[in-house]
């Protein structure tokens, strides 16, 4: 993370089960050079309980990116997606799927809560740098050197 005392790191909350699919992300977000905080949640009831902000998770961050695996392993991701409908779209975070599907219908539905952007896992550094380019709102939180990519 690289970041100065004027700046607020980017929220980021990470929705993975795979424990190596978490760390090749994670790696792939630090190399990025985007300033943020990161948290990791395993399964749909964390995702949830985070984002409404209940029990260990009361005083959780709004995420500015949420990163989505949709098979989780007590429900979909598009239970989370549905979930995100109700908030206000203002503050809804930036939505990027994370999955190892090539289903044109999930990728439907999901276009249809309003995803942002998909990866293929295993997520590669290169796509992931795509996606920083395609969004400003992960710019924002950037150094000079990662505008410039």
């Amino acid at each position: 993370m690289i970041g100065d005392s004027k700046t607020k790191p980017m929220e980021i909350l990470l929705v993975e089960d795979g424990l190596t699919d978490a760390r090749i992300t994670i790696y792939a977000l630090r190399r990025s050079q985007v300033y943020h905080r990161l948290t990791l949640v395993r399964s749909v009831e964390e995702a949830m309980k985070f984002l409404n902000r209940e029990g260990i998770f009361s005083r959780a961050p709004r995420p500015d990116l949420l990163l989505l695996d949709m098979m989780l392993p007590d429900g979909c991701g598009l239970d989370v997606l549905e979930a995100l409908e109700r908030w206000d779209p203002a503050n809804r975070p930036t939505v990027v799927v994370l999955t190892a599907s090539h289903d044109a219908s999930l990728r439907e539905r999901c276009d249809e809560h309003h995803v942002h952007d998909f990866i293929n896992k295993p997520v590669h550094e290169s796509e992931f740098m795509r996606v920083v380019r395609d969004h400003k709102k992960l710019m924002i939180h950037s150094t000079p050197m990662l505008a410039s990519v």
